[in-house]
């Protein structure tokens, strides 16, 4: 019984890494510029089936098309940013941006539909996609790689916002872009790194979660809705919360799943984001905000 659960645990901790990965890529572009990229499953989906081709198609290498699917999420992500966010309004009041992003994402799945079709295609493995079994404990390597790919894009990402002067001038555009701006500080290019940031994260992500599952042009938006998810049950613009958020979210639809019934693994996570954010609003990791008057 405990190999079992502890089997079903590292299948839960491998997809809560990558619903990490897309709550802390969201939260990245929330800290500079307070919009969630809601066009951020479909930059994941445009990584992996550019991958899948350059590696099918073209027998490119698993790095050199790991590369050049970074680079193509980053440059839609620029895209984005410099298309649907930056003539908005900077104002938090000004919810605009939530039909432009939306906009941008529904034409992103649909060139994405154009160039690859609607068929779910299966991601090539680095390590092995067979199952394998150690003291009892079934796992397959791709989960491991997975975990291990996360954690490793965690503690840089970490060490980029709290050690580098770019992390702090994030900050610092995040918390007042206005001050930020008369302090020398490019506002513009800081929002737009932080597109291009969480571009090549969701190359990233592409590569890892591809291994576990498939990969489709019309499976952004659901894993958008994943990560968003993740991002405000942990707390929007926190690091910590990202983090715990997509393994709650993770480990919860794994274990609803084998447990009781795939059909309803989504549909519990929704309802325990539901649930936290009635008494906890602002996250499991986040603080109220204060409001000065």
């Amino acid at each position: 019984m405990l190999a079992e659960i502890a089997s079903v645990s590292i299948a839960g901790v491998a997809i809560g890494s990558v619903y990490a990965l897309m709550a802390l890529a969201i939260n990245v572009v929330f800290a500079a510029r307070r919009i969630v990229n809601f066009a951020q499953g479909e930059l994941v989906m445009l990584a992996g089936l550019s991958g899948i081709t350059l590696m099918t198609s073209f027998n490119l290498l698993y790095l050199g098309a790991f590369v050049i699917a970074c680079a193509a999420a980053g440059i839609a992500a620029l895209a984005v940013e410099r298309v649907a966010v930056r003539p908005l309004s900077s104002s938090e009041h000004d919810i605009a941006w939530i039909l432009s992003i939306v906009a941008a994402s529904i034409i992103l799945s649909n060139l994405l539909l154009l160039i690859f079709s609607t068929d779910a295609q299966r991601f090539p493995s680095l390590v092995g996609s067979r199952a394998m079994t150690f003291a009892g404990v079934r796992y397959v390597p791709d989960q491991l790689v997975a975990i291990g790919g996360a954690v490793a894009a965690i503690l840089v990402l970490a060490l980029i916002q709290e050690r580098t002067i770019v992390g702090k001038a994030m900050k610092a555009v995040s918390l007042d872009p206005e001050m930020a701006s008369m302090l020398g500080i490019s506002v513009n290019r800081y929002v737009g790194g932080a597109f291009a940031l969480a571009g090549g994260m969701a190359g990233l992500t592409a590569f890892l979660v591809g291994p576990l599952t498939f990969v489709s042009a019309q499976l952004g938006f659901s894993l958008t809705i994943k990560g968003f998810a993740a991002a405000a049950l942990g707390g929007l613009g926190t690091f910590r919360g990202a983090i715990a958020g997509g393994f709650v979210i993770g480990l919860t639809e794994t274990f609803v799943s084998t447990y009781v019934s795939s059909g309803l693994k989504d549909i519990v996570s929704l309802v325990a984001l539901c649930v936290i954010l009635i008494f906890r609003p602002y996250g499991l990791v986040g603080e109220p905000k204060v409001v000065k008057v």
